[in-house]
């Protein structure tokens, strides 16, 4: 394509402006003031005017040229004098290249570090920790009696996990401080598998506050997507834990992206200055700072944890988590987005599954004969069970009647042992009375025979004693009771 008239000059005259500004970088002797670029620029589209076929177009840029020459004069001046004074070098635009600048841009000053704040000096309600604290030491943390609370990283995304939660919830509450949970939210994952993320580890048995959602990031959402997918992740967490989490942001992000969609939930709003956030809602905790030193109790991050307060009109009782009998019901997304604000299409919703392909007539028939076996298998399995069940009740009822008849003998072995007891006891019955019996009749004998005896050797006495001393001892032997025969007394 050819070039025009006006645009040869114009190039032409920035390669020579070009020529002067680099000129004492090479040493070379041209003059650099009062300089006429217009001749030889003019010669030049003179001369290829000539070696070029002109149309009327080329003479009209011509007079163009002419009426233009004051402002390019003007800047050769300019030009000139930057040159002279020997300023930054001058950005060059050529005809199908983009502006290019030599001069090296100083880097941005860095933000001045904030002195680390004394927990005891300040005042204080609450802290935030994750991983980046390190080890812990809540037993020192609890003597602390400004600290009223403590919200620890649960998880961020969709599987990852704070390394420090288990750690820190257990040791924190086992020295009695109140604790909650958080969860900080990434815009580059669905919120229901985040969803899943924070209640797998969150557990609801170890919450002492109300859950906390951490909102820090948009990219590489809009606003109106973060407030849906936002809207979706609270609606649930509310769901599961009967209550409605916390919403922790800065004051900026809030007014620029949340604003009145999440005006009705407990706000945790950071802000680093003296003065509290003003976001036209009401909001419970402030973090005014993150440089609380806590050297002897914080192990990492130079000791320095994130600091916050109450609003003056707000205390502990408005994060507690109080759960009572709630059942978490099976929620949907779609019935979770239901703000004034919506969109015309929900950002992070779940992937419906894909159709799966409709079976060939192989695979059909193959279907339908796996089928057929698996019924056949079923009816053998169940005949096999009815067998098993009636081979079961048989011998249930065979131990059954095995049972009673095993009583029965037992009862008839109970009742002739009680007979042959009976039997026993009266045969020994009868053994002592007739041994009582005989036991008295030779008593008796005993007593017949030593009467006869006694009475033997009175009558052999008698034979020798004289008829007085008879007549005594038969007179002494009736004193006694015994019965002596008279007759026989006479007889000896």
């Amino acid at each position: 394509m050819v070039l025009t008239g006006m645009c040869k000059t114009t190039i032409y005259s920035l390669l020579f402006t070009l020529f002067l500004a680099l000129q004492p970088a090479i040493g070379a002797a041209v003059p650099q003031t009062n300089v006429d670029i217009t001749k030889p620029t003019r010669e030049r589209v003179k001369s290829d005017k000539k070696d070029t076929k002109s149309t009327s177009s080329d003479k009209k840029n011509d007079k163009k040229n002419e009426e233009a020459k004051p402002v390019e004069k003007k800047d050769e001046k300019t030009a000139d004098k930057k040159d002279n004074v020997k300023t930054a070098p001058v950005k060059v635009e050529t005809a199908g290249a983009a502006k290019t600048d030599t001069a090296t841009k100083p880097a941005p000053p860095k933000p001045k570090a904030r002195p680390a704040l004394d927990p005891g000096k300040v005042q204080l309600d609450g802290i935030d920790v994750s991983k980046h604290q390190g080890y812990i030491n809540w037993n020192e943390i609890k003597e602390i009696p400004k600290i009223k609370f403590v919200y620890i990283k649960a998880t961020e995304g969709t599987d990852l996990v704070d390394s420090r939660y288990r750690e820190n919830i257990l040791n924190a509450r086992k020295n009695g401080i109140k604790v909650g949970s958080y969860h900080f939210l990434s815009t580059s994952s669905a919120v229901t598998s985040q969803f899943q993320n924070f209640i797998r580890t969150a557990k609801r048995e170890d919450q002492d506050l109300i859950p906390v959602i951490d909102v820090e990031k948009i990219k590489p959402w809009n606003s109106q997507q973060l407030r849906d997918s936002l809207k979706v992740f609270a609606d649930l967490l509310e769901d599961y834990y009967g209550c409605k989490p916390m919403i922790y942001t800065s004051e900026k992000f809030f007014t620029t992206n949340l604003g009145r969609a999440f005006a009705d939930y407990p706000l945790f709003i950071a802000k680093y200055s003296s003065t509290p956030p003003s976001i036209g809602y009401k909001w419970i905790i402030w973090q005014f700072a993150d440089n609380g030193v806590f050297k002897s109790a914080v192990k990492a991050n130079n000791g320095l944890v994130d600091m916050s307060r109450f609003n003056k009109d707000c205390n502990i009782n408005d994060i507690l988590y109080k759960p009572g009998k709630h059942t978490p019901r099976k929620s949907s997304v779609k019935d979770a987005v239901d703000h004034k604000e919506k969109p015309t299409t929900v950002n992070m919703t779940e992937e419906k599954p894909k159709e799966a392909p409709k079976p060939s007539k192989k695979q059909q028939e193959e279907s339908k004969r796996k089928a057929e076996k698996e019924k056949k298998a079923k009816e053998r399995n169940k005949k096999i069970a009815e067998d098993e069940a009636k081979k079961k009740a048989e011998a249930d009822k065979k131990a059954k009647e095995k049972a009673e008849q095993l009583k029965k003998e037992k009862e008839r072995q109970q009742a002739r042992e009680a007979a042959a007891k009976k039997e026993a006891e009266e045969k020994a019955k009868r053994k002592a009375a007739a041994q009582k019996a005989r036991e008295e009749k030779a008593k008796q004998n005993a007593s017949k025979g030593s009467s006869k005896k006694t009475a033997s050797l009175l009558s052999n006495q008698s034979s020798k004693l004289t008829q007085s001393q008879r007549n005594d001892s038969i007179r002494k032997a009736n004193l006694k009771g015994r019965k002596t025969n008279k007759s026989s007394a006479d007889n000896d």
